[in-house]
């Protein structure tokens, strides 16, 4: 799969969302995929290019599904194989959140009643 400048710049939004909304850092992020902190860097501005695998690893971490972001997956009928399937839990707290933190597949929510 070839992926464009225009998978690239999606993708960047969509860590531009997810990063805020899961509360990570890019080198946390880049930690967690095993490559340094700069190329994932490259890749995310453009300056590398984007495989497959790496798309698959750094989706699957941000809990988002690529075939729904990436026009490349988005305008063709190739499906981004994966196994996995999405699932979203939605819950209310007596308060108002201060913090939230991922870690793997555990979330921990910091509120104040």
């Amino acid at each position: 799969m070839n992926f464009t400048h225009h998978d690239t710049d999606a993708l960047y939004r969509v860590w531009m969302s997810q990063k805020a909304k899961m509360h990570i850092t890019q080198m946390e992020v880049a930690k967690r995929l095993n490559i340094s902190q700069i190329e994932l860097s490259n890749r995310l501005n453009g300056n590398h290019p984007l495989d497959a695998h790496f798309v698959d690893r750094f989706c699957k971490l941000l809990h988002i599904n690529p075939n729904h972001h990436l026009p490349s997956l988005k305008n063709s009928s190739a499906v981004f194989e994966s196994n996995d399937r999405t699932f979203n839990t939605t819950l209310t707290v007596d308060g108002s959140i201060t913090n939230i933190r991922v870690d793997g597949n555990q979330v921990t929510i910091e509120y104040c009643h």
